[in-house]
């Protein structure tokens, strides 16, 4: 499990991942928001464990506000339950809803990716971004020309398409995060506007 690590603003945001990480880190300095902390706390099972030991932490009582993301592969409603069972183990009031700010202290919201109760993940939202460039063609003729005329099933195609994508860059073996952080996603796109209004809103 990952452990976390001092806590030096009043707005922290947990991530699953490093991938995640370097995401939201790029996309906080991109909306200007530097008040906010952004922590990676390993796989969707460490969660609980590392929450638990996130508020014991010096400078927990500063929190004001606390964000959690996670993907919600395949089911997006359990994704949010699970957040919320590892909530309450650590004694934190849990929001009622996706996105929506609890009333406890620290104020807590949730936001299961890709967002609007849809199955996926970080990668689904970075694949609806780049829906209309000119590589997303090349992508789907290449995706289909390896279901045609190979056995090959591709078992995560949003995560397939975007690594795709970033093949075509100036480095291709980085990964989605550190790709934000070279600018290969357009961050002020559409596909992003629920990460934009959650972010926005832990933040104020």
């Amino acid at each position: 499990m990952v452990k976390p690590k001092k806590i030096e603003s009043n707005v922290q945001l947990l991530v699953e991942g490093n991938d995640q990480r370097n995401f939201f880190e790029c996309f906080c300095q991109h909306l200007s928001l530097e008040a906010v902390e952004v922590h990676d706390f390993g796989g969707t099972g460490d969660l609980s464990g590392f929450l638990s030991a996130f508020v014991m932490i010096s400078g927990f009582d500063t929190v004001a506000a606390l964000g959690i993301v996670r993907d919600a592969e395949q089911d997006a409603t359990s994704a949010f339950q699970s957040v919320q069972s590892a909530l309450r183990k650590a004694e934190l009031l849990p929001p009622d809803r996706p996105r929506q700010l609890s009333a406890g202290t620290p104020a807590v919201a949730a936001l299961v990716l890709p967002g609007g109760n849809e199955d996926g993940m970080l990668e689904t939202l970075l694949c609806r971004s780049i829906a209309d460039q000119p590589e997303n063609t090349c992508i789907d003729a290449f995706f289909e020309c390896i279901e045609n005329r190979t056995n090959i099933s591709v078992k995560r195609p949003d995560k397939s398409r975007a690594y795709a994508f970033l093949s075509t860059k100036e480095h291709p073996q980085t990964s989605v995060g550190v790709a934000a952080k070279k600018g290969y996603w357009n961050l002020d796109h559409n596909a992003f506007s629920e990460v934009r209004d959650f972010l926005t809103k832990l933040a104020s």
